[in-house]
């Protein structure tokens, strides 16, 4: 999955429009539409101002797969609430595997 797929994928998981999405990224929204359409890539001040936003590294936005965490914990999920031990786990996760990725 590149940038573009990326980028979908997290404005989706958050139930985020476009334009939330940019006001976060600092542009326009039809940059971060351009960005989905795969016409344009964002460049790396909107990438880092988005991993910022979301506690991510800016490689997992830009490269294949960089988001498949959110997807496998989606769809183990599925469409129910999280509960409040859920949302911790998760983030427990997060912070494990950003542990890992930096030693």
């Amino acid at each position: 999955m590149g940038t573009s797929e990326n980028l979908k994928l997290l404005r989706e998981k958050y139930d985020l429009t476009q334009q939330d999405l940019a006001d976060i990224a600092g542009v326009s929204n039809k940059a971060v539409s351009t960005w989905e359409k795969g016409e344009k890539d964002p460049r790396m001040g909107a990438i880092q101002r988005i991993a910022d936003h979301f506690n991510l590294k800016k490689s997992q936005l830009i490269e294949d797969g960089g988001l498949d965490y959110i997807e496998a914990v989606a769809a183990h999920h599925g469409e129910g609430d999280w509960t409040e031990e859920e949302l911790e786990e998760i983030e427990e996760f997060k912070k494990y595997i950003r542990s890992k990725r930096n030693n």
